[in-house]
């Protein structure tokens, strides 16, 4: 039997299934509805002996979809960041036979814009977005199924972590060692630095932020400790300390976000921030197709709390 000629039927019969179980498999329902491991195996099994290929387009016809999600980030993937996100992202879609549609904006408003048009234009089913730009996704999301990632936008759904948390939680960490000249290395207006300048404001200490590593190091002799915004600059840190001689805790307390992977090759071992990541994506997948579906009862806010890892680039001063 040739896999044009291979009926719903055919399949059910020779998977030992129910036509019921047959079409929510193929239809990508299986997780909705519950069904079986043993179950799905059997239908795998029988739809690969026969290179069988469900027809998406009058899938999508009969179902109104078209079995696409827009993903649109605002920052490059060659962050592990992302790609942990990403692939957490991908691997709940994938299970739902969703495919995605990727887009990133570099930072650039018009690309955003560009690659929200474009993907409308193809029909997605709903839209996943690291926006750089909120207004107007609060009116989108009336007419489209919408969940912003990592970023918190009010009435409209989204998935991320609390980065505020996160600032306070590395800021306190630096005081209760006995710091007071501290300085941090990234982008101002961020929730990470917004806390750290209400932290250090309350404790009547004048915050210090520099754009890059090197404006730091020009300066790095006024200060006890520092804070990076990210684990990249933490890593252009170590990079430059070591070259300029100054010693990590001794001479220098450093502290980090996002504990990426590559933090545990770091010597001494540094301390850091721990954002969600695969967990972020996995939650974003599963929230898109719940709105996709038309649920409403469901938690359309999603908030991670970041935790502290502590390493040993942090001195306690005396």
């Amino acid at each position: 039997m040739s896999k044009n000629n291979l009926t719903l039927k055919d399949i059910a019969e020779e998977a030992g299934v129910s036509l019921t179980a047959a079409s929510l498999y193929i239809n990508g329902k299986a997780r909705q509805y519950n069904l079986s491991e043993s179950t799905c195996d059997r239908i795998k099994k029988v739809i690969k002996s026969h290179n069988f290929v469900p027809n998406i387009h009058a899938r999508a016809i009969a179902s109104k979809k078209t079995f696409l999600v827009g993903v649109v980030l605002s920052q490059e993937l060659e962050a592990s960041f992302w790609l942990n996100i990403i692939s957490s992202l991908e691997e709940e879609l994938s299970g739902a036979n969703y495919h995605l549609l990727l887009s990133v904006s570099h930072g650039r408003k018009e690309s955003e814009r560009d690659s929200i048009d474009f993907m409308r234009s193809k029909g997605i089913d709903g839209l996943i977005i690291s926006p750089i730009e909120t207004g107007g996704l609060e009116d989108l999301s009336r007419e489209l199924p919408i969940v912003t990632l990592n970023l918190g936008i009010e009435n409209v759904p989204g998935v991320w972590n609390d980065n505020f948390h996160g600032g306070r939680l590395a800021t306190d960490y630096l005081l209760d060692n006995g710091h007071r000249r501290i300085a941090a290395i990234g982008s101002v207006g961020i929730q990470r630095a917004i806390a750290y300048c209400d932290r250090l404001n309350q404790s009547q200490i004048t915050p210090h932020i520099f754009p890059s590593v090197k404006d730091f190091m020009l300066q790095a002799d006024q200060f006890t400790a520092v804070f990076c915004f990210n684990d990249y600059l933490m890593l252009e840190l170590y990079q430059a300390t070591a070259a300029a001689g100054i010693d990590i805790p001794n001479d220098l307390s450093v502290i980090g976000y996002d504990n990426m992977d590559f933090v545990k090759f770091l010597s001494p071992r540094p301390s850091t921030i721990a954002q969600y990541k695969n967990e972020l994506g996995s939650a974003a997948g599963q929230l898109i197709l719940q709105l996709i579906d038309g649920k409403r009862d469901v938690n359309r806010q999603i908030v991670f709390t970041p935790k502290l890892i502590s390493g040993k680039s942090v001195k306690k001063m005396t």
